[in-house]
């Protein structure tokens, strides 16, 4: 953290797991919602991630949308799964996660939505890149 940086300020640096080089860098406020969006591999629905950042950099899970059931998406009885808009809505989740690791897709677009930004994955990196999404919180 800079000295410029308040405490609740972080850098979402998206890391190169080959050679640990950043790929790119979105500043992010604690508070702040951050979507990952996706379209399932095998299924082909519509995915939303939408997480918040903590005080301390973590990213928590608040909700995931998803347009119809696909392989290993969320069903379970402990969340509470609504329809809103056309969407399954599932909330009640507790998991927080210091950093996200993920594979940019060859075939399909992933996106990362921020309030400054919208970043579309394939940019930064080839399909088949594994990267690591994380803030620099120490």
């Amino acid at each position: 953290m800079t000295n410029n940086q308040s405490a609740t300020e972080h850098i979402l640096q998206f890391i190169n797991n080959e050679n640990n080089a950043v790929l790119h860098e979105i500043q992010v406020n604690a508070g702040e919602k951050i979507e990952y969006s996706y379209i399932h591999s095998s299924d082909g629905t519509p995915v939303k991630q939408i997480f918040t950042l903590t005080q301390d950099g973590t990213l928590k899970l608040l909700e995931e949308r998803y347009s119809w059931q696909g392989a290993g998406l969320e069903t379970g009885a402990d969340k509470e799964i609504t329809v809103e808009d056309g969407e399954v809505r599932v909330t009640g989740y507790d998991r927080k996660f210091s950093e996200l690791t993920l594979r940019v897709a060859r075939t399909v677009p992933q996106n990362i939505v921020t309030q400054r930004e919208s970043l579309k994955l394939s940019d930064i990196a080839p399909g088949g890149t594994s990267i690591t999404i994380k803030t620099n919180a120490k």
